[in-house]
């Protein structure tokens, strides 16, 4: 089954409970989690504000609000999920990433490289 990388990535840097690695079908799978489980990740989708940047007046709450609103899927949480960002009022980003293990020997983190 992939992995994926959940992170809460908040302006003060990144701590060791600021992120979870885990195993699921696909990044839907673990925003469906979110939703059946909202509990286990309260600490994450509490801190996180999805801003709209198109229309920054517009404050819709935390990403808490949204899962317990009996109406939301996954895939829209997943929207929200991405438009978190962090700020300097300790708001967090948000982010489920793929993860693919490599070898040490495998390592470049120059992104003009890809």
């Amino acid at each position: 089954m992939p992995l994926f990388l959940v992170t809460s990535l908040i302006d003060e840097g990144m701590y060791e409970n600021d992120f979870q690695v885990v195993e699921a079908a696909s990044m839907l799978a673990v925003a469906q989690h979110m939703l059946e489980h909202p509990d286990q990740w309260e600490n994450y989708l509490r801190s996180a504000y999805p801003r709209n940047w198109q229309d920054p007046t517009s404050s819709v709450g935390s990403l808490w609000d949204f899962v317990n609103q009996p109406d939301i899927t996954a895939e829209r949480l997943l929207e929200l999920i991405n438009m978190t960002s962090v700020d300097g009022d300790s708001a967090s980003q948000l982010r489920i990433f793929a993860v693919k293990a490599q070898q040490l020997s495998e390592v470049d983190t120059d992104p003009l490289k890809s």
